[in-house]
């Protein structure tokens, strides 16, 4: 058995993070794990970098968390037999959505045009709350897809009275910003 390279320094919480996701190589990968069995103050970091991932996997299953995601990654949790209700919007289109009670995750795709997109903003409208749209700023996307893909936070879907959710797609540059698509989600709440 070779003996593990030694770290010059402890590794940082971005090193932590990296290695708890394997995305360290296999050299830095046996010079955190020889440093860890060695030093309690990076154990300890390092157990909350696994509680963060736990709480943050544990917000997520529960609906508590919105995000926008790959296609793949709705694949996956399909593979994992995770019971999605999904909605496909066209550019400039609506639809009539709703969430049943055994629903694990609500997913809406967004057809959009991203060639040339460089960042991404949504802004969202709820007709049942009053004052300006609420901002997302720099969200991910997949030029390729065509699609922008949103997880709702789906244990506060459940909550919403029956309304109009109307979500503007915008690229911003330099010159500003500029619709690329919106999209209404008509939500019918659970009777």
């Amino acid at each position: 058995m070779s003996r593990a390279p030694a770290l010059a320094t402890h590794p940082d919480w971005d090193a932590l993070v990296d290695y708890w996701l394997g995305d360290t190589d296999a050299a830095a990968t046996e010079a955190i794990d020889a440093h860890l069995l060695q030093c309690d103050t990076c154990g300890s970091a390092f157990d909350e970098v696994v509680a963060l991932a736990q709480g943050v996997k544990a917000a997520f299953a529960h609906g508590a968390v919105p995000s926008m995601v790959s296609t793949a990654f709705v694949e996956r949790l399909k593979a994992g037999g995770r019971r999605v209700r999904e909605y496909h919007v066209p550019r400039n289109g609506s639809v009539v959505c709703s969430v049943a009670p055994d629903d694990e995750v609500l997913i809406s795709h967004m057809a959009v045009p991203l060639h040339g997109v460089t960042r991404l903003d949504a802004e969202f409208t709820l007709s049942f709350l009053p004052g300006p749209p609420e901002r997302a700023h720099d969200i991910p996307f997949d030029t390729a897809a065509g699609a922008v893909v949103m997880l709702p936070k789906l244990a506060e879907v459940r909550q919403h009275p029956s309304h109009r959710m109307v979500v503007r797609l915008l690229a911003v540059d330099g010159a500003g910003e500029r619709e690329l698509g919106h999209y209404t989600f008509n939500h019918q709440a659970a009777r």
